[in-house]
């Protein structure tokens, strides 16, 4: 490993690769314009990927500020989506230092305990890996960069855009700015919440009777496997989706919130009670491939 003012690299890895690159373009970690430091999270190949390990251990025990993202996501956030793989659109040291910073920075790669709930609220308690949770600065927006529990194993990374235009405090502000005032209003009722990725799941009072009427009448459709969103990938195995009257545009389900791609786990609502499904209040999101490159969530 090597190390110039601004950054840490291999060039050893470079020359590794079927087609050689400058080592710059590997870079483990990046120093940051307020000396911060940005290590990248991405699965990097052997033996860069001995030096990445190094350098995290490193980030931990030093009591320095720092961020582990991976930075093909970082490439998604700077180019809105065009691109999501470092190699193929690296981002100068110098642009990186000046467009990116850590506003909530990392606690270290670590396993978290997670407690999470059924449809009858019962607590159960799940072990996630995470990278470190932080907030960062890329441009003139921010990000929350965390893994998500209810991705299938160990959970699933995501970079989140947060639509706001004040930096958050703390990790608390930037999940909370995720979730919609509705969520917020049940949560400070007691409601038992429930989530599978970009979906919050809150339990109403409503009858089946009274949900089949408005579809008698016309305002609300009735689905089975309904799938959310254009494109998505969360489906519903019974859904009530209002087009018209007071509650346009609102989707009520019961069964099972599964993922097309089983990305996620399956989130079991009952057969009993409905529940109305909202969606997160995130901008722009991207997870990771197989491959380690960044997609739109």
């Amino acid at each position: 490993m090597k190390a110039t003012k601004d950054m840490l690299y291999s060039p050893i890895a470079a020359r590794t690769w079927p087609n050689y690159r400058p080592p710059e373009r590997l870079p483990p970690a990046v120093r940051l314009s307020d000396d911060s430091l940005l290590v990248n999270g991405a699965g990097l190949s052997w033996p860069i990927r001995r030096h990445q390990r190094k350098t995290l251990r490193a980030a931990e025990a030093s009591k320095r500020r720092f961020g582990v993202v991976p930075f093909h996501s970082i490439v998604a956030a700077w180019t809105d989506g065009e691109k999501n793989d470092w190699d193929e659109a690296p981002i100068p040291t110098a642009d990186l230092q000046k467009e990116v910073s850590i506003v909530v920075p990392s606690e270290g790669e670590r396993w978290k305990d997670v407690i999470v709930k059924d449809k009858n609220g019962q607590e159960e308690t799940t072990t996630v890996h995470t990278l470190g949770d932080s907030v960062i600065r890329v441009k003139d927006k921010y990000y929350l960069s965390a893994v998500d529990e209810t991705g299938q194993g160990s959970g699933m990374y995501f970079l989140a855009e947060l639509l706001t235009d004040r930096a958050p405090k703390t990790l608390e502000d930037a999940f909370n700015a995720l979730k919609p005032p509705v969520v917020r209003e049940a949560e400070a009722r007691g409601a038992n919440i429930m989530r599978q990725g970009e979906w919050f799941a809150i339990p109403t009072m409503l009858r089946t009777s009274e949900l089949m009427r408005d579809v008698e009448r016309g305002i609300a459709t009735y689905r089975l496997n309904h799938v959310l969103g254009k494109d998505g990938h969360h489906r519903l195995e019974e859904a009530i989706i209002y087009r018209a009257g007071d509650r346009k545009g609102q989707v009520f389900a019961r069964g099972v919130l599964a993922h097309t791609e089983n990305e996620h786990t399956d989130l079991d609502l009952g057969t009993i009670r409905w529940y109305l499904i909202v969606h997160n209040v995130a901008g722009a999101a991207y997870t990771l491939t197989g491959k380690g490159t960044a997609q739109f969530d």
